[in-house]
């Protein structure tokens, strides 16, 4: 099978050199890099070193150097085709399609070239809108040369014209997007906009943003590039490759909302930042940009809007190892207004006092409560538990003590609170309950598993289906459930003639579904009976900690009321505590005979 470039480059992209190194290496921060033994060869003092920013590796002692894949080979014996296939696999990365045929995919970033430059001299050659509107965002020449800023003209056909004396073919340009088919022919797709070229961390251009010029034009505020063969949203941020260097010089980044934002800031001397695509920030651009710091700003809007998205950019950093502050501009500014009319100076002093994600999050969930009032107060504690159990012993300590100081909870009650299994008989969040300013999240991938593990026995023998349900059991996650219901559903269409493949259900998910689907879920094995069992068994045992964490919670709360009858009750509820503990005890106990 051959692999394109590009295949490769996301591989690379979206695994982190220092995560697969450090399975087999202990590896110390040194510098802008890490240390360790080399696994190579025999050494007492460490001469291997890890470079985060650029993703290779490199001993000074045996002179083994190179990128991750590299190291898979080296490290395990593989081929070079072995190497990927691994990582894709370990990665939940779906391989192109086995076709034996390599497509180069230079030809696409020389005709985004084209673009951009056609763009740029339509923006520099003469007055036009686009330059108005530049200059009167303040914008210099020195910085739209910097980043290759353009303008698209209100004509239908220039670019398009321009690409085809080139030789470019319609088909490219529209695989693209740079045109769109119309019912007499290709036609531009950007139209009076001011353009802003989009590049990888290599310097190609990958894409486009337009800005339109006059809001009373049809047509949406900005219009970014369709998903192409090189261009895909979730993996890119806008202006790294100009950054990146002045953000690892920092270590810290400044992550925006905007085009405009970004450039401001950088214009005005906050040069370690970039922007999202116009979409909330995905896990690929997290792990992008800790390769270079894993010091992180994220500057959203102080409204309700911006709140969210906060809120939603913390969680897509939890598990990165990043430390992630939250910047709200005052007097509802965006970073561009702001930076314009105070200056960088101003601005980096705001970055100062950016909060810990920690404090922004309980801040948020504050919002729209009483917390005089102690239901309220008890629905707030149950909120913020989840997020206190990631946190380090010590910054709980702290958080325990601030919660003790302000709202008079027991330290002890907030303890017992945090030492409950994960997300047993947690308060799931609601989208709609937008007071509560908290993002809907997926249990996690231990409870997910389990549902992929009984989904894929359903698929191999379809008796588990009714069997699954004689036993009550019932598919809580939402792509759990999606995936049930998509086996239940060709497994009625097609009877017993036909197996249902994992590649059958993966075809009717959407992609980011597929790659977590193939990740997590786990063949069944020989013994089809015995693996059903364990996850019955796991399943009930799930249920189990659910009821027992439901009344440690009932007891937290009588024991803040300290009466009699609350005693009463209290001592009811720990014999149901003592009973769950025995049953529990008893369905291990079957599962070992």
């Amino acid at each position: 099978m051959a692999l394109n470039n590009d295949f490769v480059d996301e591989l690379k992209m979206r695994i982190n050199i220092v995560d697969v190194i450090g399975r087999d290496v202990d590896l110390k921060k040194a510098g802008s890099g890490y240390k360790g033994l080399c696994p190579f060869h025999n050494e007492k003092t460490p001469s291997f070193s890890v470079n985060e920013k650029d993703q290779y590796f490199h001993c000074f002692g045996c002179h083994a150097k190179g990128d991750v894949i590299t190291y898979v080979m080296k490290k395990q014996g593989l081929t070079f085709m072995e190497a990927v296939e691994k990582l894709a696999d370990e990665y939940g990365i779906k391989m192109p399609e086995r076709t034996g045929r390599r497509e180069d995919f230079s030809r696409f970033y020389n005709i985004n070239k084209m673009a951009a430059r056609y763009f740029f001299h339509e923006l520099t050659a003469r007055p036009n809108m686009g330059l108005k509107y530049l200059r009167d965002r303040q914008v210099k020449d020195s910085t739209i040369a910097k980043f290759g800023l353009g303008y698209s003209s209100s004509s239908y056909e220039g670019l398009y014209e321009h690409l085809k004396s080139q030789g470019v073919s319609d088909e490219d340009m529209l695989r693209l997007g740079l045109v769109k088919q119309g019912k007499r022919g290709p036609y531009d797709k950007y139209r009076s906009r001011v353009m802003f070229p989009i590049f990888d961390t290599t310097g190609r251009v990958i894409g486009f943003g337009g800005r339109k010029i006059n809001n009373d034009d049809r047509g949406p505020k900005y219009l970014n590039s369709s998903e192409s063969e090189i261009f895909l949203k979730k993996n890119n941020l806008f202006g790294l490759n100009i950054t990146k260097s002045d953000i690892s010089r920092a270590d810290q980044v400044l992550i925006v909302e905007g085009y405009m934002d970004m450039i401001s800031l950088w214009q005005n001397g906050v040069t370690n930042v970039v922007a999202s695509l116009g979409t909330a920030l995905t896990e690929n651009q997290v792990r992008l940009v800790t390769r270079f710091t894993k010091n992180v700003i994220l500057s959203y809007d102080s409204d309700e809007a911006g709140i969210r998205a906060a809120l939603r950019g913390i969680e897509v950093f939890d598990g990165s190892g990043a430390n992630v502050r939250i910047l709200q501009v005052t007097g509802g500014k965006d970073p561009d207004e702001y930076v314009k009319k105070y200056g960088g100076e101003a601005f980096q002093k705001l970055v100062q006092d950016a909060l810990p994600a920690a404090e922004f999050r309980f801040k948020a969930m504050v919002r729209g409560r009483d917390l005089t009032d102690e239901r309220q107060l008890l629905s707030y504690i149950r909120d913020i538990i989840p997020f206190m159990r990631k946190m380090d012993p010590l910054e709980q300590e702290i958080y325990i003590k601030k919660l003790h100081r302000d709202y008079g909870i027991g330290e002890m009650a907030l303890q017992s609170q945090l030492r409950l299994p994960e997300d047993a008989g947690s308060p799931k969040y609601d989208r709609r309950r937008e007071h509560i300013n908290v993002i809907q999240k997926e249990p996690d991938d231990r409870k997910l598993r389990l549902e992929l593990s009984l989904a894929s026995l359903m698929m191999s023998n379809r008796r588990y289906i009714n069997r699954a349900r004689e036993d009550g059991i019932t598919f809580e996650t939402a792509l759990g459930s999606r995936v049930v219901a998509e086996t239940e559903k060709l497994a009625e269409t097609w009877g017993d003639g036909r197996v249902i493949t994992l590649d059958d259900i993966c075809s009717r998910l959407d992609p980011d579904e597929e790659s977590r689907v193939r990740k997590l879920i786990r063949p069944v094995g020989p013994e089809e009976e015995e693996y059903y069992l364990q996850c019955r068994a796991e399943y009930q045992l799930d249920k189990l900690d659910e009821k027992r964490a439901e009344y440690q919670h009932r007891i937290v709360d009588l024991e803040m009321g300290g009466s009699d009858e609350d005693k009463e009750e209290i001592e009811a509820l720990a014999r149901a505590v003592v009973e769950i503990d025995g049953e529990k005890n008893r369905i291990r106990g079957s599962l070992n005979a």
